[in-house]
């Protein structure tokens, strides 16, 4: 194996988060040893680890010593000596496929990838991937707004923007950042205004003017994105509510596959089961039930039924029947 000071930097990035993982070296003195440089460049390679790959690396002043919270894109990784082609062509590709990153971001966590395999490699691999850096601005404002959000979650900080809703009208927030979403194409900040019960979700790119600010902004302890975002359709938010639904047996294996925190069939026969699940707010479940016409009959609450008689009403009228 070469010694560290003959590593190239995406390298040394990727021995770091291992090293730390592994517990083999966990505080910039020891990595800084290891590496045979300075501590402050070590500080550089956890904010880019945190910032290009998705981790998030925070110090604990109480034991003296980093630790991994999330693994980000670097828990995709394999610890291999080298890494081998293949393993950058399937990360590259899961990633490319997922759309969770803008185009930006992409060419560098791409960039950075082949910079680990030999250069013969990495070439014929770059043309298997064609994956250009762009100028987009709206990425750009995007990636700068979300560094500025994960700022806020990281220290436990509310902030303040201004929206612009798909009317066009403009709105202040003021909230508590707890997490990020990606749906459709699209990133969103999930956190909770002062003015609301409930989480709400606002699109990243129709944020402008994001400001940290000095007070203090913790999230919930039992909140927990994974499973929140399971309980979430169509990135709609609001408060929790039980939903009893009949289906069609039809139906069973596109309801059942669903990936929900609380679902369960509670009563079946021959022809229909009765579905009962937990979700945020009623905007995305009206949206996804009507996807299943007559083969799905909300039974609870008996307020969200009353909801969608009057948009199937509605619909009657539209076409004529």
């Amino acid at each position: 194996m070469l010694p560290y000071s003959e590593y190239t930097k995406p390298r040394l990035l990727f021995d770091t988060f291992y090293l730390i993982k592994s517990g083999q070296a966990t505080n910039k003195k020891e990595l800084a040893s290891l590496f045979e440089t300075s501590e402050k460049t070590i500080s550089n390679y956890i904010k880019q680890l945190n910032s290009d790959f998705q981790t998030l690396i925070t110090f604990d002043e109480d034991n003296g010593r980093y630790i991994i919270e999330h693994e980000g894109t670097m828990g995709l990784l394999k610890r291999n000596y080298p890494i081998t082609a293949d393993d950058v062509m399937i990360i590259i590709s899961t990633l490319m496929q997922s759309q969770s990153f803008m185009e930006t971001k992409m060419s560098i966590i791409k960039n950075s990838l082949l910079s680990l395999l030999p250069e013969e490699e990495s070439k014929k691999l770059k043309e298997m991937l064609h994956f250009e850096k762009t100028n987009n601005y709206d990425d750009q404002n995007i990636e700068f707004n979300m560094m500025k959000i994960r700022k806020a979650i990281t220290e436990e900080k509310k902030i303040t923007f201004n929206y612009k809703s798909y009317e066009g009208k403009r709105k202040n927030y003021k909230i508590v950042p707890y997490s990020f979403a990606y749906d459709l194409g699209k990133f969103y900040i999930i956190g909770k205004p002062e003015d609301k019960d409930f989480l709400m979700h606002l699109r990243i790119d129709r944020i402008g003017d994001v400001q940290i600010l000095q007070e203090e902004g913790k999230r919930l302890e039992e909140f927990n994105v994974y499973n929140y975002l399971k309980k979430t359709w169509y990135m709609y938010g609001g408060s929790e509510i039980k939903v009893l639904v009949r289906f069609k047996n039809t139906c069973k294996k596109v309801v059942t596959e669903r990936n929900m925190v609380e679902g369960r069939i509670i009563e079946e026969d021959e022809n229909y089961f009765k579905y009962e699940f937990i979700c945020n707010g009623t905007k995305g479940i009206k949206l996804w039930l009507l996807g299943f016409g007559g083969q799905a009959e909300i039974l609870e609450p008996v307020e969200l039924r009353e909801e969608m008689k009057e948009i199937v009403q509605n619909m009657i009228k539209v076409y004529g029947i």
